[in-house]
């Protein structure tokens, strides 16, 4: 039975197939006799009918040119190799070792392990690293110290650094990033500029239009303004930070916030020290001015006449140099003098001077690695008997004893203290102490034992000796017992007569003779020749300075947890500086609960406080107590803080912080916080001019105890040094009059002037326009893009491409990744590596040409215009047209003209580039969005 119902609903959905059928039909039935011809036309309405029912617009002829088939990039034998160095201890060799730190492994440490390079490419990079140290890090740390120690740990930073780089590098798959990411990136932004001329018009001008049109939020964060710019940097190298630094420059320098539980999505650095000074090298020194060259347009057009070039590039004309270890050169010690605190492994592990190696040996039993030096200890014992000329026959007997033991305790596979040593070196271990005891003499002139002792020693000097550097251990041993407060700290110093009293009272003269000109004399002649380890006991101290100072009567220690407080009002008062207008202040309401009514102690006051002194508290607290992270005040405003609203406003949070102090124990007794609810004066951080010496020391050394005081002594020996003049002209290399600081000088940009010139995180534009974003998948989209929306090809041509797609659009992807492969492959020979560094270096530091003038930058733009116009193949050109392809290429070209834009462009490829290097940021962001 024929389905009619099918065949009219087939028929009223493919109106015009169905008549072109019924039409046939009626021919062939009208000229039976000529039916043979008639069944070309029904063979070709059948093939449609095929293609349309089982051809897609999503259908892809596979590729048919398989010789350019690209073979995958094979990361899984480094990828392994990378996984089990990331998991292995370096220490036993075990994978996930319980006894153990996690982050004792080989590419926690040594990210360079195994990564070789040719011996040229490493002299250049070693060149051009150390310009970086020598312009920005030797300019200024000359003047402070000749000791290299510093500079030899930022040359370990950056050669981690430049490892993981490189290691990570090695494993993108460069033409599959080139062809699915940036082509795409690169199409949005060239049809963005498209849309806004539309938009804007022939006339307009084309970079204002543009972002005009991406708005606000549109445009790259970078691009609010410079400043913004170098933030954005900054911000992206700290987040890098975890990835790309040595572990112990994070946590020495304090850059985790909870250096214990780290996780990435939660990062929150603290830079000092290392991390901020590799933060400035690389967001201010290197990337900013590497940004600026990228998105200027006349070097985008040098770069062009580049590619566009039909000359063959040169050739090698040197044989390959050797592979050498990566930056090995350039990360040894240039250290010269030996620091008296930096102990060396020879003698730490010197039996002869226990009082260091014991310490040392109780390190190493609280990280489960006593086993190293056992064995290192061990072996020096071995070698020295064994080496011995006088050794007998005999002995041979107790030495292969000795070395099975040896091999039994620190290299059997079981051993409970085994120690990772190279397979080879274990296997030649075990045939000697397998053998027979005369076998033992091999170990005189093979090299087993010899290796498995520089690998121990290694372990010890390079990984556990700085790790002891920076442990209780080793500071019990210099310092002795951590101090618990000022008092006991003094009675620790050794006895050195390095610094006097003497010193410090001649630092404070000139503060203190504001009021009695006999004070400094008095200082300078009593404290001459008293060194600080001849002072007596703090109680001695206290009971001196109780017969010299009148103490008033309140200043004894108070139980201030039971006092409490409220704010209850606000009060105004007459403005000193203008008697017409008043301002307001906290009117706080004490009461002791300590002490009854009918007590002659008071039981309760009132004192007034304005806005800016309790801010004074907070900082004279967390100067000497630390932050309280539970109790803060909200930001300080600096205008607007005088007016009735604002401060009432502000009451609840001060009654509410004011209280939360009271709570705190180790404010129980605070001197501080007593003075600000008792005292009628301004409390305030400045120091008071006439206040005595003793009567400083006793009041705020001795009762205000608290665990920052080392801060407060470095500021307050600070703050008695006379303020030094400013210089009126600050020295500029090359020039003698500029006042433009360095990093000012790299905001000032000719191109990109203030970038889009927004504040910092800017609201929305009111005409701000939806962005449509255009999806390009591969080159060949990009290709027929161009040719339709920019050059303006014929209807026809549009078409005949697009049927063309389901053809050839695989194998096209399929050579251009073929293509790219082989242009990155020459790109990245050896002598080319040397010259795109060099490049580097010379865009960078050496960039000393004039400005070129505007007709120079014309006429490369002229030459650039009329190589891309030939660059486009024959019959391609003439199918567009003369007058379209030339003008397709004026507007093409055109957009990489504005500099803005091209550095939003510059952003967008970076981003793209740092997320495909470092792909845990968007996990990390991924999983804390999820949470």
């Amino acid at each position: 039975m024929i389905p009619w119902y099918l065949l009219k609903l087939y028929a009223r959905n493919h109106f015009k197939f169905t008549s072109i059928c019924a039409g046939l039909l009626i021919l062939n039935l009208l000229f039976l006799t000529r039916t043979h011809i008639l069944l070309v036309m029904w063979f070709f309405l059948a093939g449609m009918a095929i293609s349309y029912s089982f051809i897609s617009p999503t259908t892809r002829v596979p590729n048919l040119l398989p010789m350019f088939t690209r073979k995958p990039k094979n990361t899984r034998a480094e990828d392994e190799e990378l996984s089990l160095m990331k998991t292995v201890c370096t220490v036993c060799g075990l994978r996930k070792c319980p006894r153990h730190r996690p982050e004792l492994n080989i590419l926690a440490f040594q990210p360079w392990t195994n990564l070789d390079i040719r011996q040229s490419v490493d002299t250049a990079l070693d060149e051009f690293f150390s310009i970086v140290i020598k312009e920005y890090v030797y300019t200024w740390y000359r003047e402070l110290s000749q000791d290299e120690g510093f500079v030899d740990e930022l040359r370990t930073n950056f050669r981690f650094l430049a490892s993981v780089m490189l290691r990570r590098i090695k494993k993108v798959d460069s033409p599959k990033l080139i062809t699915e990411k940036i082509v795409r990136a690169v199409i949005q932004h060239i049809d963005l500029c498209k849309q806004a001329h539309t938009r804007g018009g022939d006339h307009s001008d084309l970079q204002h239009t543009v972002l005009d049109h991406l708005g606000t939020r549109g445009v790259h964060c970078a691009m609010w303004n410079r400043k913004s710019e170098l933030e954005y940097l900054r911000r992206l190298v700290e987040a890098l930070f975890p990835y790309i630094l040595r572990p112990q420059a994070l946590n020495s320098s304090a850059c985790f916030t909870e250096a214990d539980d780290f996780d990435p999505a939660t990062f929150v650095p603290v830079l000092k020290s290392t991390c901020a000074l590799v933060r400035e090298l690389l967001a201010g020194s290197v990337l900013l001015p590497l940004m600026d060259s990228l998105a200027n347009p006349d070097l985008l057009n040098h770069i062009l006449l580049v590619f566009f070039d039909k000359t063959p590039p040169p050739e090698a004309t040197e044989p390959p140099s050797p592979m050498v270890p990566f930056l090995g050169r350039f990360s040894q010690p240039r250290t010269q003098s030996k620091s008296c605190l930096r102990l060396e492994l020879k003698d730490v592990i010197n039996p002869e001077t226990p009082e260091l190696l014991y310490p040392f040996m109780q390190f190493l039993k609280s990280e489960a690695a006593v086993n190293v030096l056992q064995f290192c200890l061990a072996c020096d014992d071995f070698n020295r008997r064994i080496l011995s000329p006088d050794v007998s026959q005999s002995e041979f007997g107790v030495l292969h004893a000795t070395a099975k033991d040896l091999y039994r305790s620190y290299c059997a596979p079981l051993a409970l203290d085994r120690i990772k040593f190279d397979d080879d070196v274990v296997e030649t271990l075990k045939e000697i102490v397998e053998g027979p005891a005369d076998q033992v003499i091999r170990l005189r002139t093979s090299t087993p034992l010899f290796k498995a002792y520089e690998h121990a020693y290694d372990l010890l000097e390079n990984n556990f000796l700085p790790m002891f550097h920076q442990s209780d251990d080793y500071y019990n041993m210099i310092c002795g017992g951590r101090p618990s407060s000022l008092s006991r700290q003094m009675t620790r110093i050794p006895k050195k007569k390095d610094f006097t009293l003497a010193q410090f009272g001649s630092k404070l003269k000139d503060v203190f003779k504001s009021s009695e000109e006999k004070l400094a004399n008095t200082i300078e002649a009593g404290l001459d020749g008293i060194f600080l380890n001849s002072l007596p006991p703090p109680e001695s101290l206290d009971e001196d300075m109780d017969e010299d100072t009148d103490c008033p009567d309140d200043c004894s220690l108070h139980d201030l947890t039971s006092w409490r407080v409220t704010i209850p009002r606000i009060g105004a008062r007459p403005d000193p500086d203008n008697p017409r207008k008043q301002y307001f202040v906290f009117i706080i309401d004490v009461r002791r609960v300590d002490v009854r009514e009918d007590d002659t102690e008071k039981w309760q006051w009132t004192v007034a406080r304005r806005y800016p002194e309790f801010y004074a508290l907070e900082q004279k607290l967390t100067e000497f107590h630390g932050i309280f992270n539970d109790c803060q005040l909200p930001a300080k405003k600096s205008f607007g803080t005088k007016n009735q609203d604002f401060t009432e406003g502000k009451k609840p949070d001060f009654e509410n912080y004011l209280q939360k102090l009271l709570t705190k124990p180790q404010l129980k007794n605070s001197e501080l916080l007593y003075k600000f609810l008792t005292s009628e004066h301004e409390f305030s951080t400045s120091f008071l001019p006439d206040i005595k010496l003793g009567k400083f020391v006793k009041s705020k050394l001795v009762k205000e105890k608290g665990q920052h005081l080392d801060e407060f002594l470095v500021n307050f020996q600070t703050s008695t040094e006379a303020a030094k003049p400013r210089p009126s002209k600050l020295p500029r290399k090359g020039s003698e009059t500029s006042l433009v600081s360095t990093s000012s000088e790299k905001l000032a940009g000719t191109h990109f002037e203030n970038n889009m010139n927004l504040s910092f995180d800017p609201p929305s534009s009111r005409n701000e326009f939806t962005l449509d974003l255009i999806e390009i998948d591969g080159v060949f989209d990009a290709f027929v893009y161009l040719a339709k929306q920019i050059y303006g090809a014929p209807y026809w041509l549009y078409q005949l491409v697009l049927s063309a797609r389901i053809l050839v659009k695989e194998t096209i992807e399929v050579y251009a990744d073929h293509y790219l492969d082989y242009k990155i492959g020459k790109i990245t020979q050896e002598h080319r590596i040397i010259s795109l560094v060099h490049l580097l270096r010379d865009v960078l530091f050496f960039d000393d040409e004039p400005p070129r003038t505007d007709e120079a930058k014309k006429e490369r733009y002229d030459k650039t215009l009329e190589e891309l116009i030939d660059f486009i193949p024959g019959p391609v050109a003439a199918a567009l047209g003369q007058r379209c392809t030339r003008r397709g290429s004026e507007f093409l070209l055109n957009i990489f003209q504005q500099p803005k834009l091209n550095k939003q462009l510059t952003y967008v490829l970076l981003d793209i580039l740092v997320v495909e290097l470092f792909p845990e940021l968007t996990q990390g962001v991924t999983t804390s969005q999820s949470q």
